[in-house]
């Protein structure tokens, strides 16, 4: 029985998901990794193999609030 680490779940999990999804110019993939100090979110056109847009946690509109407000804020700013 093989045990994984969180690191090597959450790769097993990318993976599955990147199989199935693919964004364009016209609707982006919505990439978005929660860590435990914040939140960091990507728009990526996988055409291109470009970042449309990302927010990070560490922004000043960002960095003051907790982390569901984070959340919140953070798809605020994408859209």
């Amino acid at each position: 029985m093989t045990v994984l680490t969180n690191r090597q779940r959450r790769l097993r999990r990318r993976r599955r998901v990147r199989a199935r999804v693919t964004g364009s110019a016209e609707r982006p993939r919505l990439s978005v990794y929660r860590s435990n100090r914040g939140v960091f979110a990507q728009l990526i056109d996988d055409g291109s193999g470009r970042t449309v847009a990302a927010v990070n946690w560490v922004e000043a509109d960002l960095r003051k609030l907790t982390a569901s407000e984070q959340a919140k804020r953070a798809g605020e700013l994408l859209a």
